[in-house]
């Protein structure tokens, strides 16, 4: 019988990013808070889909995965900018949460 294969996570900057359709999560499923990143619009370009619009969230991550309260919010133009600035948001809430 073979082995299962363990599934590898993308990740940045040390802790993973899981995508369920339009919203991708970001940091440690163990802490206390987690960023949800929403993918509001998007546009087709050179046959390949660009996210024009994503939704930011810091929510808490200890009660329903995903149902949690939200500390922050805000949006972006791009994945890239929301990640970065959702990136330290949640850094700046794990450090006072504690």
């Amino acid at each position: 019988m073979a082995a299962a294969k363990k599934k590898k996570l993308l990740m940045y900057k040390g802790k993973p990013l899981i995508r369920c359709g339009d919203r991708i999560y970001y940091g440690n499923l163990e802490d206390k808070c987690i960023l949800a990143l929403d993918i509001v619009e998007s546009k087709d370009r050179k046959g390949a889909k660009e996210t024009t619009k994503v939704k930011v969230q810091v929510m808490d991550n200890t009660g329903e995965f995903g149902k949690g309260q939200i500390y922050r919010k805000g949006e972006r133009e791009n994945l890239y900018m929301a990640l970065d600035i959702g990136e330290w948001w949640l850094k700046d809430a794990l450090n006072m949460i504690g």
